[in-house]
């Protein structure tokens, strides 16, 4: 069993360059400050996504603190700051690089709910999938209890053990890299396409089993435009695809680079963290931290649909209850008054 496929993740996007931990408080009236604290290896002292003036206030931390992110703990160098009346003044601003990246534009909603005895104050934050920004559909390659389980965690099959759940993740990891090759060729065929004649894109619709046949998964991983142009020759000497990629190199690695863009997504990983009055209720979080709810946010869990955060914190109306049992002691106090008068009358007769 070939184990070079457990790397696809490692080459489906550049390593993860950018860390943040996003924490956000919420007043009773909704106010809200978010705090995004940061490490990028550029070194940047605030949010590299952030431009000057936007709002948010950047500083560097004096004491510098770790978080966990699962795949390894992280130090926090930068901290920036922003406050607004409600969630929905609380924007990223975004360069271009990520004008699309639906990390950096979560839907969020925040809300609060009375009721007699408590205060429910609600928040939510959706995270859009990254289906539609894929060059070639996942799902036919992957179900979707494959995806959740393999990019979010999801429930593992009752009474499978150690060997049986490898064999599943292999099986998941070689149909996920046949996906990443096919979505490969794909848009090469298509950045090549508008250069070619009718018969050189003939061949490449027809060429592609035995292109996948001829050229290992690794080096499709990592392949750019003007090799995959050598190695169509190869198949067919006469074709003369190396000669389109020299004669519009250019317009060739940009059309590639723009159907790729998605990859610098997966440059990125957050966790989301979020106060609200009163304590923690319910709701989805995946992990707690200081007691507060937590979630990992990265465009892999994106790959198995929207992600949808979901937080409800509870505050005891203490002034709810004293006077319920103040109304309940003032209404017994008067059926005691009135029993006393029913005995005293009947008595007296």
């Amino acid at each position: 069993m070939k184990s070079f496929y457990v790397l696809l993740l490692m080459v489906l996007s550049t390593s993860c360059t950018s860390y943040y931990y996003v924490m956000t408080e919420f007043g009773a009236d909704l106010s809200v400050e978010r705090t995004v604290y940061s490490y990028s290896e550029d070194g940047s002292d605030g949010f590299p996504a952030f431009a000057s003036g936007s709002g948010w206030r950047h500083s560097r931390l004096e004491e510098p603190f770790e978080v966990d992110f699962y795949d390894e703990r992280v130090e926090m160098t930068g901290m920036s700051v922003m406050q607004c009346d409600d969630i929905s003044g609380l924007k990223y601003l975004i360069d271009d690089g990520h004008e699309v990246d639906p990390l950096f534009s979560p839907v969020e909603k925040a809300s609060v709910r009375f009721r007699w005895f408590y205060t429910y104050h609600d928040y939510s934050a959706r995270f859009r999938s990254l289906e539609g920004q894929l060059p070639l559909p996942l799902d036919t390659y992957l179900h979707e209890s494959s995806r959740e389980l393999f990019f979010r965690g999801g429930k593992v099959p009752a009474a499978w053990n150690g060997v049986e759940m490898y064999l599943l993740l292999d099986d998941i990891n070689r149909r996920l890299a046949q996906w990443f090759s096919d979505a490969v060729y794909i848009v090469m065929c298509d950045a090549y396409e508008p250069y070619c004649t009718a018969v050189q894109r003939a061949f490449m619709d027809s060429s592609r089993k035995d292109f996948m046949e001829r050229t290992q998964a690794e080096i499709m991983f990592v392949m750019e435009p003007e090799e995959f142009g050598q190695r169509m020759d190869g198949l067919a000497p006469d074709i003369g695809l190396a000669a389109v990629y020299k004669q519009n190199a250019a317009m060739i690695d940009a059309s590639y680079e723009e159907q790729t863009k998605v990859l610098d997504y997966f440059s990125s990983s957050f966790i989301y963290s979020v106060d609200m009055p009163g304590d923690y209720f319910e709701g989805n979080a995946t992990d707690f931290i200081d007691g507060l709810p937590a979630w990992k946010v990265d465009a892999y869990r994106l790959l198995a649909g929207d992600l949808v955060l979901e937080a409800t914190f509870r505050k005891v109306n203490l002034w709810a209850f004293i006077l319920t049992f103040a109304v309940i002691a003032a209404i017994l106090q008067a059926f005691a008054k009135l029993f006393d008068r029913i005995s005293r009358g009947m008595d007296g007769k």
